[in-house]
């Protein structure tokens, strides 16, 4: 009989096959004492060991840049700047001078102190380094025991599995590249993590942080991941198992016939023009994106540039990933987003604070502000890319009018500066992300030139549901009636004020989600590439004024339910012939 995890969808895709656990570490430092005459040489070792973990830390960077990427191989940075850490360096040195312990037991020990540090405190960001924390670890003890060097991953079973890991590090994540690896599922980690943004990169479907009930999946037990969703069938049933299948021997039939469909208008059936832009995390997603037809990028994430760095991006690095991008949509243009740091992001060069409640903090607009070289220098990059292409300016985390104010201050200040000015200033808008900012737009509005609708933030902030909870994933809905309402009236402000309004949310990769908002009257979507093909022949498929006529049952709707239910009867029995969506409608 099937049972089920719940976890964060880390990284898209659906698996199925055997569970494999994977476990590893030096299981313990034997423990010794030494000499006062020895205290030297243990000094001497333990620098050599961390000389040696640092060169394989720099080598791993050099060699994840090049086969995987620039962004992924700066996650490595983080772990050699850890290793230069006045903490663990000197605790590691005063344990052998005073308490007369061997290289290898006081390195455990002090590592020891820092990881209860890190797991004493609910951050997810120094959760998330717990897992770099073991890399160190293994690398640095392996050397002073005099351990063989070896991979955990060299005996993986042919013809592909699902691997469970407690803890997932980075190391680990960049040498699944070149294994029959199907699917991933973890008892830790968050979707920010740095294993999770690997895994992305090698499109390895991926749930995190499922918590101790991993620990009761038996080794070699079928399972089914959707990496999306965070859902995982354990010893799913023989129907459970058909659907996954039907829906595999369909995906190649059905990529040709949905890349047939990428560079046609999108119109839906009767007419209504709708626009699908990008989602892009880095500049090499450019490719993607062109690829599957978007007309532009409705949300260019800048947090590629800060985080796992330990210095500033210079203004001429920022300038030339902005420039990438906009060149490849010049006549579409990019909405670059400002640095959205804080929250379960930050960047190692910031001295950021530790808070009790990190997403409702000190992040995205009001780090920017309150430091305001950091602004500047990104800014004035945007505003030269610009030179190139269309770019457009999108500040999140937004609360209040004064915001925008000194926002347009700092970018009008940055232009006047370049020694070729822009003609007309650079298009600015904001995210509505909060219930303040969507109850206030007619505050809001005057003052920008667009909105951008960010359903996720606006899910956890209206609902108080922490979206990296797996406890709580199932009440994390932002089709819930109140954000429902919360969307229409949005869309009615934004009319009203007369001022373009889209969708950057994960609700936009949905296709009930989606056909929801179209309902409301949506029209511009802005989502990840691997999803624009899927949600193209949904919109091309349905007619507006039809799913208009859907909502006038939907006023008094008091779950989740009761909205999803009559968009997806309406999605079956408009697409019959697309098995593999109705399969996904159909998966829990």
């Amino acid at each position: 009989m099937s049972w089920r995890l719940h976890g964060i969808g880390a990284s898209p895709g659906r698996a199925f096959g055997p569970a494999l656990r994977v476990e590893w570490d030096i299981v313990s430092v034997p423990h010794r004492t030494i000499s006062p005459e020895e205290v030297d040489l243990e000094i001497e070792r333990f620098q050599g060991a961390r000389s040696w973990a640092k060169e394989q830390i720099w080598r791993l960077q050099a060699e994840t840049s090049e086969r995987i990427g620039p962004v992924e191989g700066k996650i490595f940075e983080a772990q050699a700047m850890m290793l230069d850490d006045p903490d663990l360096v000197g605790g590691t040195a005063s344990y052998i001078r005073e308490n007369f312990l061997p290289a290898e037991r006081a390195f455990d020990w002090r590592l020891l102190e820092l990881r209860s540090r890190f797991a004493d405190t609910a951050h997810v960001m120094a959760l998330d380094r717990l897992a770099d924390l073991r890399d160190i670890r293994f690398r640095v003890l392996s050397r002073l025991l005099g351990l063989a060097e070896g991979s955990v991953l060299s005996s993986l079973p042919v013809g592909g599995c699902i691997l469970l890991f407690d803890e997932l590090t980075p190391s680990l994540a960049v040498g699944l590249g070149d294994k029959e690896v199907r699917g991933l599922l973890t008892a830790t980690g968050s979707r920010a993590s740095h294993s999770a943004v690997i895994a992305r990169s090698l499109r390895i479907p991926c749930v995190v942080g499922i918590g101790p009930d991993l620990d009761e999946v038996q080794d070699r037990a079928p399972v089914i991941l959707d990496g999306a969703t965070g859902r995982v069938i354990v010893e799913p049933t023989e129907t459970e198992k058909d659907t996954y299948r039907r829906s595999d021997v369909q995906t190649t039939a059905r990529k040709r016939r949905l890349e047939e469909l990428a560079h046609r208008v999108t119109l839906t059936r009767d007419g209504e023009r709708v626009v699908l832009q990008a989602n892009l995390d880095q500049p090499d997603d450019a490719a993607g994106a062109l690829e599957v037809g978007a007309e532009g990028v409705g949300l260019f994430r800048s947090e590629f540039l800060v985080i796992g760095r330990r210095t500033i991006p210079s203004e001429d690095e920022q300038y030339e990933a902005y420039r990438q991008v906009a060149e490849a949509f010049p006549r579409h243009g990019v909405t670059l987003r400002t640095f959205d740091i804080g929250g379960d992001k930050f960047p190692i060069f910031l001295s950021m604070p530790m808070e009790e409640n990190p997403y409702l903090g000190w992040r995205a607009i009001r780090v920017c502000l309150d430091l305001p070289d950091l602004f500047r220098n990104q800014l004035r990059a945007a505003v030269r890319a610009a030179a190139h292409g269309r770019v457009r300016i999108l500040l999140p985390f937004i609360v209040a009018s004064d915001e925008i104010r000194r926002t347009r201050e700092i970018l009008d200040e940055v232009s006047a500066s370049l020694d070729v000015p822009p003609e007309e200033p650079l298009p600015l808008g904001i995210m509505i992300e909060t219930p303040a900012a969507l109850e206030t737009v007619d505050l809001l509005a005057p003052h920008v030139d667009f909105l951008s609708l960010g359903t996720n933030d606006l899910t956890q902030y209206a609902l108080a549901v922490d979206r990296g909870n797996a406890r709580l994933v199932d009440l994390f809905d932002p089709l819930h009636p109140a954000l429902f309402r919360m969307y229409g009236r949005l869309i009615e402000a934004a009319g009203t004020q007369g001022i373009d309004v889209g969708v950057c949310g994960d609700l936009a990769e949905d296709p009930i989600g989606v056909v929801a908002l179209l309902a409301l009257g949506y029209r511009r979507f802005s989502l990840a590439p691997p999803s624009h093909p899927e949600i193209k022949e949904v919109v091309l498929g349905v007619s507006a004024s039809d799913l208009s006529g859907v909502m006038k049952g939907l006023a008094n709707a008091d779950q989740p339910s009761d909205i999803r239910g009559p968009f997806r009867r309406y999605l079956e029995e408009t697409l019959p012939e697309v098995p593999e969506l109705l399969a996904r409608l159909s998966a829990v």
